[in-house]
């Protein structure tokens, strides 16, 4: 049996089958977000043991490198790859097989050059080579390639093989858009930035959430990083902040009426919406169950919200919500 193989059956064993989809209507999503909110400690706990590290931990770091054949491995069990580093690899000075090889065990999203990203918690374990194979699949950058001169996130996808040894394919969503693997540079960061996203999504459909989160680890204070997984509509708890000061805290009751307006006033492609409304702005920062911190910012008082800036997704509150928005913003600071 594969290590893709052994992975899969356990998490069919210890998972069951996700429910089917809930319909839109505004009961059913409420429903739905609560049981996403309710933490399943005895499915957590089986699962996570399917993920438990039973072979060598990988170290992200310049030490040790993975040989080209590494697709011919077959090892015994998944290899998690540990913590990211605290400072990003500098892909473009290491030295290997110019390309992620196959037969990786898990691969970490991590913080790399250019602006910061949310970092998700949890390493992919499932379908790794799709990752590999995005980068791989990129096309090589050429010299005479002409690139914006933008700032933007940036991130690193650190491969870990069961000797211990580790790939990092570094990317930059701006200018070039590279891909960095060894020195060898390829063009187009967006495909297995996304493609680890989507699959990432994925895998924790089979799982359940390791813990419930906690609002009262929320800081008004922090400052925002690019979105990964994280998306308004999964927030599991919430808190309203205005500038730097104390939150208003959000009932799990407030929390589903706000995201089901939300969910039912937010407008696509709203193109340019102007604002007279003083600063400062009031912003919705909540943790999903996954951790995954979620900033819905106001760039207009109580009349808009950017929910989406790739889409340019604007929620605009109805009348029941901005009244409770109204009383959370005298509640905040």
């Amino acid at each position: 049996m594969t290590d893709e193989e052994w992975l899969r059956a356990g998490l069919a064993d210890a998972v069951p089958e996700a429910p089917a989809v809930p319909d839109r209507a505004a009961g059913a999503r409420t429903l739905a977000r609560r049981a996403r909110r309710t933490t399943l400690l005895a499915a957590g706990g089986v699962a996570a043991s399917v993920l438990v590290v039973v072979a060598i931990i990988a170290t992200p770091g310049d030490g040790g490198r993975v040989p080209d054949h590494a697709a011919d491995r077959s090892p015994t069990a998944p290899v998690d790859a540990g913590a990211c580093p605290p400072d990003p690899v500098d892909a473009r000075t290491r030295t290997g097989p110019d390309h992620v090889p196959d037969g990786a065990a898990s691969v970490r999203l991590c913080e790399g050059d250019g602006g910061p990203i949310e970092v998700p918690a949890d390493a992919l374990v499932t379908d790794v080579d799709e990752v590999a194979a995005a980068v791989n699949g990129l096309d090589l950058k050429s010299p005479d390639t002409n690139c914006t001169a933008e700032l933007g996130p940036g991130y690193q996808l650190v491969f870990a093989y069961a000797d211990g040894s580790t790939v990092v394919a570094s990317g930059a969503l701006y200018g070039c858009r590279e891909v960095v693997v060894d020195g060898v540079e390829r063009l187009g960061a967006d495909l297995p930035w996304q493609r680890f996203i989507d699959l990432l999504r994925d895998q924790r459909e089979r799982l359940a959430p390791p813990a419930a989160p906690d609002a009262a680890a929320i800081d008004c204070a922090r400052d925002p990083a690019s979105p990964t997984l994280g998306r308004p509509q999964d927030l599991a708890v919430a808190v309203l902040c205005v500038a730097d000061g104390p939150p208003a805290p959000i009932s799990a009751a407030e929390l589903d009426l706000l995201l089901d307006d939300l969910d039912a006033n937010t407008r696509r492609n709203a193109g340019y919406v102007d604002c007279g409304a003083p600063p400062p702005f009031p912003r919705f920062v909540g943790l999903t169950a996954w951790a995954d911190r979620v900033e819905v910012r106001s760039d207009c008082g109580n009349g808009w919200f950017s929910v989406d800036d790739a889409t340019n997704s604007v929620w605009r509150p109805g009348p029941e919500a901005r009244a409770l928005i109204e009383r959370l913003v005298g509640e905040a600071g």
